[in-house]
This record gives structure tokens, C-alpha cells and sequence, in this order.
């Protein structure tokens, strides 16, 4: 499947019919008639809604008049700050798109390091062909583009675009079954052809497989350990409930002691259950507006939980310590806990450490 990222030319000259406009136009045909649409601007505009555009570009080939480069320190001196002021707004959103400058051999000289630096390769317009540029141009885009597209998706969009029959679930069979009746033909157009045909079994041999882990779903599962800084990574397709419910079943026996925000999500109560685990419950705050959390320090102290099992009365035969401790990070209302400090809190006396992030996904992300 063909992605819609053109390349966007920003050059004052690119509708004047002087020799800069004529070369700049010409890069921008040989561009398209190599498959890529090139938008052409004149002016850079609002610095930061134009850099949005990095989102959707391929590429920017951005220029600056050597004249104003050759003019007084005045006139140079702000053409910089344009360059300079646009380059850090893409770089700001996008540390990977190519950015190219044009111009003749003298321009570079101009450029001071800090631009030149965020800058992917520098096009000699009068001395190399339009369609040599254009090809140089291209081929620093796709490599680009190409890095975006993680395993599983990029294999997704092949098998959908093969052709393939789905002889299997689900039995829409790659939505021709919406076909065959009014209302089935508007769901078809309403979500389209490709999201239908990527509607596909776990089964697709092309795909690899959820439950061993092989194939794009393990090169994801490993692509996703890294962005994440994890050791180990693997995709759940029934939510965090069902997460939560695996790493009790992984690390809880029937008898052991845990230790549970009481504030928890209901999945950790269906696995207390399942389990068969004897609960000890760390008490949150509640304030005045009915936001519960955080839970004070002190809960978290070895021997207070030490005290809440002496005082429980299931847990007076236990064998051992607490086997997990699980807290909700960050609760519904935003209540966040500092990890290092429990860590540093509890020592061993807790085997495993179990923090339900739901509504937390991006705090590996965050400086926090």
C-alpha cells in the first residue's frame, strides 16, 4: 500500500518565472514523475502550525536567498533566524525527517554549524540534474518512511494488499459477506476496504502467532520491549484485566500472602479469588471532593504490614511474606506514586512488586 507523505518545497521563488523558480519547479517534476506528490509554499508562515506539517511530510526542501545571505548583516542575519526558527520546530516534533537545503556552492559557507547539523544533505541545484536530485531527494524519504512503519503493521499492510482469501474467522470473510445486502454495502463503504480485509484471524500464518510468539507479532513484541525500556514484552488482546489476572496467576499460589491497594480495579479482586490468595489492604486517603488516594507512607512501612497480618485472622498459619504487592499507578483521578521510594520502602520484604497501569501507559515516557 502506497502512503500519502508528499515532499514540501519551501522557496519564495517557486511560482516566480525567474532561473530559481524555474529549478526549483523542475526538482519538483522530476520529484513527481518518480510517484511522489511535492506541495510547494512560498513563505514559511506561522513557524509552528507550517512545522505541524512534518507529521504528513516525506520531506522538506527548505531554501534561503543568497542574496539576502551576500546583503547586510541585517538581511542575513534574519533570513538565519527563519531557517533556524523552522528547523527547530520540525526537529522539536521530528528528530528523522529529512530536511534539505538548496542553493549554490557559496551558500553553505553562510550556514552556521547549528543549522547545518539538523540538516540531511545540501542540494547544489546548478550543478547536479533535477532528476539526480530528485532520486538523492527520494531516496533519504523512503529510507525515512520506511523506518516509521513497526513489524506487525508493515506486515498487515502486505497481507492486505495481497489479495488473499480469509477462509477463516471472522466469518465476514474479509467483509465480502457485508456485500450481499443494502445495509452490509454501507457498512462496507462506511469503514472501507482495508479495514475489512485487515480484519483477519489469529491464525494467518503471515502475521506469527499471539500465543508462541513468532513471526511479526514477536519482532513487535520486541520492537515494543525497547520503545517501553523493558526486558520482556508481550500483547494481551483483553486489556489490562486480563494482564492483571496473568501476573497473579504467574506469581500467586493458593494461600499466599498479598498485599493490595484498596483502591483496586476489580480484576485484581476477581484474581484474589481466582487465586485464593489471603488479602492484606493498604488504606488510601479520601478527601472532601471524593478523590481516594494516595495512599499515606506509613501503609507502606514493613512492619505495619507486618501488623496487618498478625491482626488477620486467615492469615495466621501463612507460611512466608507477602508474595506480591499491587498498587494502582495512577488511579482514575491521576494519583501518582513514586516507584524508587516504595521500592526503597519495602526491600525484600515483598517478592514481587505489581504496578497496575491502565490509566498509565506513557510514564515510561515521562520524567517522572
Amino acid at each position: 500500500m502506497r502512503f500519502r507523505f508528499p515532499v514540501v518545497i519551501i522557496d519564495e521563488d517557486f511560482r516566480s518565472e525567474n532561473a530559481s523558480g524555474l529549478g526549483i519547479r523542475a526538482l519538483a517534476d522530476a520529484i513527481e514523475k518518480e510517484g511522489i506528490e511535492v506541495l510547494g509554499v512560498t513563505n514559511y508562515g506561522d513557524l509552528t502550525s507550517f512545522a505541524q506539517q512534518q507529521a504528513r511530510a516525506s520531506a522538506f526542501v527548505l531554501s534561503i536567498d543568497d542574496e539576502e545571505l551576500a546583503g547586510s548583516a541585517e538581511d542575513a542575519q534574519a533570513a538565519l533566524q527563519k531557517l533556524r526558527g523552522f528547523v527547530e520546530e520540525v526537529r522539536f516534533r521530528n528528530a528523522e525527517i529529512p530536511i534539505f537545503l538548496p542553493g549554490e556552492t557559496r551558500t553553505a559557507r553562510h550556514i552556521p554549524n547549528d543549522i547545518l547539523r539538523e540538516l540531511n544533505g545540501f542540494i547544489h541545484m546548478l550543478e547536479d540534474t533535477p532528476e539526480f536530485l530528485a532520486r538523492y531527494i527520494l531516496r533519504e524519504a523512503r529510507t525515512y518512511l520506511d523506518s516509521l512503519v513497526p513489524p506487525f503493521f508493515r506486515a498487515l499492510t502486505h497481507y492486505a494488499a495481497d489479495g488473499s482469501y480469509s477462509w477463516h474467522c471472522p466469518g465476514h470473510s474479509g467483509g465480502v459477506a457485508f456485500l450481499k445486502s443494502p445495509i452490509g454495502q454501507m457498512f462496507h463503504q462506511f469503514f472501507g476496504e482495508n479495514l475489512l480485509r485487515a480484519d483477519v484471524c489469529n491464525a494467518v500464518d503471515e502475521l506469527g502467532q499471539l500465543l508462541d510468539h513468532t513471526g511479526p507479532v514477536a519482532a513487535s513484541e520486541r520492537n515494543a520491549a525497547r520503545i517501553f525500556n523493558c526486558d520482556h514484552l508481550f500483547f494481551v488482546t483483553n486489556g489490562t484485566s486480563s494482564s492483571n489476572k496473568m501476573v497473579w496467576h504467574a506469581n500467586v499460589a493458593s494461600g499466599d500472602i498479598v498485599v493490595v491497594d484498596r483502591n483496586c480495579h476489580k480484576s485484581i479482586l476477581h484474581a484474589i479469588i481466582m487465586c485464593g490468595a489471603i488479602p492484606i489492604f493498604l488504606t488510601p486517603t479520601r478527601n472532601h471532593y471524593g478523590i481516594i488516594g494516595p495512599i499515606p507512607m506509613d501503609e507502606f512501612r514493613p512492619e505495619n504490614i507486618a501488623r496487618k497480618i498478625a491482626a488477620h485472622p486467615f492469615a495466621k498459619h501463612a507460611k512466608g511474606g507477602p508474595r506480591i504487592l499491587t498498587i494502582t499507578q495512577s488511579t482514575y483521578d491521576g494519583i501518582l506514586y513514586n516507584v524508587d521510594m516504595i521500592k526503597e520502602l519495602l526491600g525484600d520484604t515483598v517478592d514481587t512488586l505489581h504496578f497496575d497501569e491502565a490509566w498509565l501507559p506513557h510514564a515510561t515516557f515521562h520524567d517522572f
